[in-house]
């Protein structure tokens, strides 16, 4: 039982490590290909841009709690839709769905 759980995580660890490493290779090879860096002034400036939220509380809740609703609803879909395929892969498509949908509901909007 406990082996099991041990190979388990083991196998779900390299899983992650491919999946990183793959999309990190993509980076690279796309960045690469156009003579840029991997993380250039542009990029600094998207990840570290100012929230464009109003100064009112109430709508800043609002919009708070609003992204806290759509993130968990549409994390315990993905969750339901990918399990069979296991915990890298559901790892990452969280991590990129909840990341878009927060920066689109506190930045970009």
């Amino acid at each position: 039982m406990f082996l099991d759980g041990i190979g388990y995580i083991l196998s779900e660890t390299f899983m992650l490590l491919v999946v990183i490493s793959f999309t990190k290779g993509m980076l690279h090879l796309l960045r690469g290909r156009s003579q840029r860096r991997f993380l250039g002034p542009d990029d600094r400036e998207a990840f570290f841009q100012p929230i464009k939220l109003p100064a009112s509380a109430p709508v800043r809740f609002f919009r708070y709690a609003v992204t806290f609703t759509l993130v968990a609803t549409v994390g315990a879909i993905e969750i339901v839709i990918l399990a069979s395929f296991g915990a890298a892969i559901v790892t990452g498509a969280l991590l990129v769905t909840c990341a878009a949908i927060v920066h689109f509901a506190l930045v970009a909007a």
